[in-house]
C-alpha cells in the first residue's frame, strides 16, 4: 500500500500530461506546449522519488539496487522521460507522450503492486556500465518505435487525403523522419557500447542464462543495422522504416524483458 501511495502522483501526473496532449492530437484542445512540458516535467520528479525508494531504500535489510523486472521497466520509463523532455528543447515531440506515458504508467503500477525485489550482488564496473548503456539504448529504441507508428499513421493519412486532427498536430512528414532517424542512430551506438562492454564479462552463456538474451539482442542489432544501410544505400523512408523499426525493437524487448520475465516469474531465477 505505501509503495502505491508513493507512485500515484508519478502515474496522475503522466495520465494528465498525455491526457492533454491527446486532446491536441485529436483537434479538441488548442496546442499549450508548456503547460504539456510543466506537467511532464513534474511528473518525471515524481517518478524519480518513486524510483529512489523502490530500488535502494525499499529493502533496508539488502543493501544494493533492486533489479526486479517491472522496476528495471520502470527505470526504462523515467530514462524515455528524460530524453523526451531533453529532446523538446529543440524539436516537435511531446506528441510522443500520448503513446509513451500510458505505458510507463502501467508499469510503474506494477511494479509498486507486485514488490519484487531481485538484488545483483558483485557487479564488476563493466557489467555495471553493460546495464546503464543497455537502459539508455532501449528506452531511445522504444521512443523511436513510437515515433515510428506516427510516422506511419501520418504517411497513411496523407496518402488518404486526410488533413485534420493527427495531421495538423504533427511536425511535417520530414521533420518526422529525420527524428526517427537520429533516435535509431543514437540507439543503434548506445547498444553497440553495451555489446562492446559487456561482452568480456561472458563466460558460460548456458549456465550465466544468456543464449535467448544474445540471440535476440544480435538480431535486433542486426535490423536495425540493415534499416541504417537501406536508409543510406536506397533511401528507405516511410512505411518501410516503420515496420524495421517495429522489428527491432521487438527483438530488443524480447532480449531483455521476455528473457527476464522467464527467468523471475517462470523458473524463478534472478536474471541479470
Amino acid at each position: 500500500m505505501f509503495e502505491f501511495l508513493i507512485v500515484l502522483p508519478a502515474v496522475l501526473l503522466y495520465g494528465a500530461a498525455a491526457l492533454r496532449q491527446g486532446l491536441v492530437v485529436t483537434g479538441k484542445r488548442p496546442a499549450q506546449r508548456n503547460q504539456v512540458l510543466t506537467i511532464a516535467m513534474l511528473a518525471a520528479l515524481a517518478h524519480f522519488g518513486y524510483l529512489a525508494y523502490a530500488l535502494v531504500f525499499s529493502r533496508p535489510e539488502h543493501p544494493g539496487i533492486n533489479f526486479a523486472f517491472f522496476d528495471i521497466g520502470s527505470v526504462i520509463g523515467w530514462v524515455i522521460t528524460l530524453l523526451l523532455l531533453f529532446s523538446s528543447l529543440k524539436k516537435p515531440v511531446e506528441n510522443l507522450f500520448v503513446g509513451l506515458f500510458p505505458m510507463i504508467m502501467a508499469v510503474l503500477l506494477t511494479a509498486a503492486l507486485t514488490k519484487q525485489y531481485v538484488s545483483l550482488d558483485h557487479l564488476s564496473y563493466g557489467l555495471v556500465w553493460h546495464i546503464l548503456l543497455s537502459i539508455l539504448a532501449y528506452a531511445v529504441f522504444v521512443i523511436a518505435a513510437v515515433q515510428s507508428v506516427l510516422l506511419y499513421l501520418q504517411d497513411r493519412h496523407l496518402r488518404q487525403h486526410k488533413t485534420h486532427g493527427l495531421i495538423q498536430a504533427l511536425p511535417p512528414l520530414q521533420t518526422m523522419d529525420l527524428l526517427l532517424f537520429e533516435m535509431i542512430w543514437l540507439g543503434e551506438i548506445l547498444l553497440t557500447l553495451a555489446f562492446a562492454i559487456g561482452w568480456p564479462s561472458v563466460v558460460d552463456l548456458k549456465e550465466q542464462h544468456l543464449i535467448h538474451k544474445v540471440v535476440f539482442a544480435t538480431i535486433g542489432w542486426t535490423v536495425f543495422a540493415v534499416l541504417l544501410f537501406g536508409r543510406y544505400r536506397y533511401g528507405w523512408r516511410g512505411v518501410t522504416a516503420s515496420r524495421w523499426t517495429l522489428t527491432g525493437t521487438a527483438f530488443l524487448i524480447l532480449s531483455y524483458f521476455g528473457s527476464k520475465f522467464v527467468l523471475e516469474f517462470l523458473l524463478h531465477t534472478p536474471g541479470s
